[in-house]
């Protein structure tokens, strides 16, 4: 298999550094990678790299978040953090993804299904690799007692979800009429959350891998583009969940 990424670390704290470089080195999709202590984001050479792992710690130097976001353009950018905090500063600089600094090696693993993912090569490369095949996970259904009859709702025709009381709205891929069900939001929450959903807001949840665009608002919250154009709110009572949202599926 030819190798998609070369990338550069700008990662400040040795332990994690050395555990991100043995998992880049030991993965498949990676020709090479070097590790730096430096952060002369101003002289990578786009041309030999094309992922860039980056350790922040400082927001208070405005021509760090200049470099960020011109080289989020040319470039796979991972932002790399102490705390989940500077999620929401990943995002607004392009970055493909987020990790917290004692983030777990199936963690960083899914951080590289997301690089191989967005780059069309890999992606095709890793659909012929003999061991990437792996079984279909089996559908899970949602009951829903009607008047008369139990309906089977597959978990993956739902793309949103809106509280209404005691009830919830299922929305579905392909724009057929929400169905009710008897739940409360913080049930159906539990139920999902392993499926791929987060809450945006108290009455909303939503599958991740429906998002197409956040888009940040005037007043502090967000707005959150569907893939079929339906556009949602993201409060800022719930913005903690930008790292989930533009992290891999967990």
């Amino acid at each position: 298999m030819i190798a998609s990424f070369h990338a550069l670390t700008f990662v400040s704290n040795t332990k994690f550094a050395t555990f991100l470089t043995k998992r880049v080195q030991d993965h498949r999709h990676f020709e090479s990678q070097s590790f730096l202590q430096t952060n002369r984001l101003d002289q990578i050479d786009t041309d030999q790299y094309n992922v860039l792992f980056y350790e922040l710690t400082n927001l208070a130097d405005p021509m760090q978040i200049v470099h960020l976001t011109e080289l989020a353009k040319k470039l796979k950018l991972v932002i790399i953090a102490q705390s989940g905090h500077f999620a929401s500063f990943a995002f607004e600089v392009g970055a493909v993804d987020f990790l917290i600094l004692d983030s777990t090696a199936s963690r960083i693993d899914k951080c590289f299904d997301k690089l191989i993912h967005l780059c069309p090569i890999a992606s095709a490369a890793e659909r012929q690799y003999p061991q990437s095949t792996q079984a279909e996970k089996p559908s899970s259904h949602i009951v829903v007692k009607d008047v008369g009859k139990v309906r089977l709702i597959d978990i993956n025709d739902i793309i949103w979800i809106n509280g209404a009381g005691n009830y919830v709205e299922l929305h579905f891929t392909q724009g057929n009429t929400p169905v009710l069900h008897r739940e409360t939001m913080k049930n159906i929450e539990q139920q999902l959350e392993p499926e791929g959903f987060v809450r945006i807001h108290r009455s909303t949840l939503v599958r991740k891998q429906a998002i197409c665009e956040l888009m940040p608002t005037d007043s502090g919250d967000y707005k959150v583009r569907l893939k079929n154009d339906m556009c949602l709110n993201l409060s800022r009572r719930y913005k903690g969940c930008l790292e989930s949202i533009i992290s891999p599926l967990q």
